[in-house]
């Protein structure tokens, strides 16, 4: 009865903290991305700021390369001992807190994640699909995909769950399930993970190494990396666990690795337009007809634009001498950007001064582009 009373509580208070002086913002004023901060084990707002005083948040608001995007701060419940709520749980706080602050409403969603909060926002994806499709990318900064020991180790003084996630272990089987549902489900496999590792080791009583009496590498490079995109190496980073996500200035490396992620991956503005292809040479003798079942019409696509064809309609133009025209029509497409097009059309009949004329029809194809096109910032 007691640990439901302080499950509850805990539940209470992450309400309090994540929904703080921040407000859901009117869709009006929303722009089209949002960059959100996820802290780790035992963090808080105070995770993103550098001993110099600078503070990440606040370096990407005041950043004209990041004109386009919202920047918001999560937090949720994780004292620094004895907690009470596992990695499943807090997922669901995490995804309620944004909830209440608008971030679901933006257009795209991307993670500044350090440690556990790499984790949390995997497992907050897997659960809400719908809001997952909005999600381009994940840059996470000492993630333990593979477990960390001092989790192991701290598991012998403390009997918070989130210790037994994390633990590493061939045997974790929260991190293993966790990766495995990951690369199986479509909605989220498509969500490149970006990371980052720490190189240094952390001083034994700062943070999580408050469980030590040594310094030590709380999340190895495999670990860190386990899982993560190909195509942009993982960025080696001179500090240790707690100042990997500290930059103290734009020029750091922690700041310019997630630069140059955003700018490689910019926010895409979805765009219908109409295109047309005619298709000229449609002739006819008197008293003949000409009809195709299956024309086939075809319009460039870009796939660097990630073009798709929508629809398709069709319409006769530039006709003469002919007669009993029935209406083109786009019977279906293909993605590759092809109109398969029914038509008929008859030549006049001989006169007894033109002869025997030759008819003469075009037909224009009116294609229904998307296109996803990038924002300049």
């Amino acid at each position: 009865m007691r640990s439901t009373f302080v499950v509850l509580w805990v539940l209470f208070l992450s309400y309090v903290a994540v929904g703080a002086g921040c407000f859901p913002a009117r869709a009006d004023d929303l722009k089209p991305r949002v960059i959100v901060f996820v802290h780790g084990i035992h963090g808080a707002r105070d995770t993103w700021r550098a001993s110099n005083g600078a503070y990440w948040p606040q370096l990407i608001q005041t950043d004209p390369h990041f004109q386009k995007s919202d920047v918001v701060v999560a937090e949720y419940p994780t004292p620094s001992r004895h907690g009470q709520l596992s990695t499943v749980q807090l997922s669901e706080i995490l995804w309620q807190g944004l909830k209440r602050q608008g971030v679901w409403e933006h257009r795209e969603v991307v993670f500044i994640a350090h440690s556990l909060g790499g984790i949390l926002t995997e497992e907050m994806l897997l659960m809400h699909p719908a809001d997952a499709a909005h999600v381009p990318f994940i840059v996470s900064y000492a993630t333990p995909h593979q477990g960390s020991f001092v989790a192991n180790l701290a598991e012998i003084y403390d009997s918070d769950p989130l210790l037994t996630d994390l633990r590493e272990s061939n045997d974790n089987s929260f991190l293993m399930d966790l990766e495995e549902r990951w690369r199986s489900t479509q909605f989220v496999s498509r969500i490149h993970r970006f990371c980052a590792c720490e190189t240094l080791d952390t001083a034994a009583g700062a943070g999580v190494g408050h469980y030590l009496r040594a310094h030590t590498r709380v999340v190895t490079y495999y670990s860190a990396t386990y899982g993560c995109d190909v195509d942009t190496p993982p960025q080696r980073i001179v500090a240790d666990h707690l100042d990997i996500v500290k930059p103290t200035n734009r020029s750091a490396a922690p700041y310019t690795f997630f630069a140059q992620v955003y700018r490689a991956h910019p926010i895409l503005d979805v765009v219908e337009s109409v295109r047309d292809n005619k298709l000229s040479g449609l002739s006819v003798a008197c008293n003949r007809t000409n009809s195709a079942d299956d024309l086939q019409v075809p319009i460039a696509l870009d796939p660097s634009l990630h073009e798709q064809l929508l629809s398709a309609t069709a319409e006769f133009v530039d006709t003469d001498k002919t007669r009993d025209p029935v209406p083109p029509e786009v019977k279906r497409i293909d993605p590759a950007g092809i109109a398969h097009v029914f038509y008929s059309f008859k030549g006049q009949g001989r006169g007894l001064l033109l002869g025997c004329p030759v008819g003469h029809a075009s037909i224009l194809v009116h294609f229904k582009i998307r296109s996803e096109i990038p924002v300049r910032e």
